[in-house]
Parts: C-alpha cells; sequence; structure tokens
C-alpha cells in the first residue's frame, strides 16, 4: 500500500485506483474504507467499504466485498463515527 494508494481489479479486469481512508478493526474483522481516485476536476463521497478476508499479516490476505448486508451497514457506522471523532480532533 503506497502512498495509501490501492489498485483493484473490476470485474471485467480494469484496474481502479482507491485511496485509503481508514482501516479498522470491527467485530473482529479488519475493514478498509476506500474512496475512488477521481481526476482532479470530479469529486464523489463515495465510501467503498472492504473487508479482509485471512491473516492480515499474510500474503494470502485479500480485500474482498461485505456480502452481509448488515454487516455492512454496521461497518460503514463504525467508518462515519470514527470520520467523525477524527475531525472532532
Amino acid at each position: 500500500m503506497e502512498n495509501n494508494i490501492i489498485i483493484l481489479e473490476d470485474e471485467n479486469g480494469v484496474e481502479i485506483e482507491f485511496e485509503t481512508l481508514d482501516v479498522f478493526e470491527f467485530e473482529g474483522h479488519t475493514f478498509f474504507a476506500l474512496a475512488e481516485v477521481l481526476p482532479e476536476e470530479q469529486e464523489s463521497d463515495e465510501v467503498l467499504i472492504m473487508m479482509v478476508e485471512g491473516d492480515i499479516d499474510s500474503e494470502d490476505a485479500e480485500l474482498v466485498m461485505v456480502e452481509d448486508e448488515e454487516l455492512l451497514e454496521r461497518a460503514f457506522n463504525e467508518f462515519v463515527k470514527r470520520d467523525e471523532e477524527s475531525f472532532e480532533d
């Protein structure tokens, strides 16, 4: 993860750059909050929450989509809470 940028491949094999906004532990899982890197004139407030599958310290670890909608919502709410707390500091 160089300069907080992660490159992921979409379902068509197209590489997309994402900026890592936060990495956090929640409910026994490690989550990444990501924002797509867009051209300077474009803005987006979309955040992609992905979960680490496997041991984060091993080469076998990978980022996966969160299939459980309720877990995804709780993880997103945790990200928002953490983000708001960082603004207060």
